[in-house]
């Protein structure tokens, strides 16, 4: 069995703790998402959230996991793919 944890926005937040669940988790076994219409990443907090801020929670996915900002996406459009069956 495998599974695959969405992160979004809240991963930028200054309090907040998923960092930790990034790290035990693993860039295998995440997709990112945006939670739209809530919840968008800093610096957008408290505004609209849109698909466009996916590349502000992959950078911060690759500080956390001190990988890059192309591994990130490689790895995490794969998860995707795998879980809804897609072709990349």
């Amino acid at each position: 069995r495998w599974y695959l944890l969405g992160i979004g926005g809240v991963v930028t937040f200054k309090n907040s703790n998923l960092y930790k669940v990034v790290e035990d988790v693993g860039i295998d076994n995440i997709v990112l998402e945006t939670d739209a219409p809530y919840l968008a990443p800093v610096p957008y907090r408290g505004k609209t959230n849109s698909s466009k801020y996916i590349p502000i929670i992959a950078e911060k996915i690759s500080e956390i996991l001190n990988i890059t900002i192309d591994e990130v996406s490689t790895i995490t459009t794969n998860n995707a793919c795998r879980v809804f069956d897609l072709k990349w």
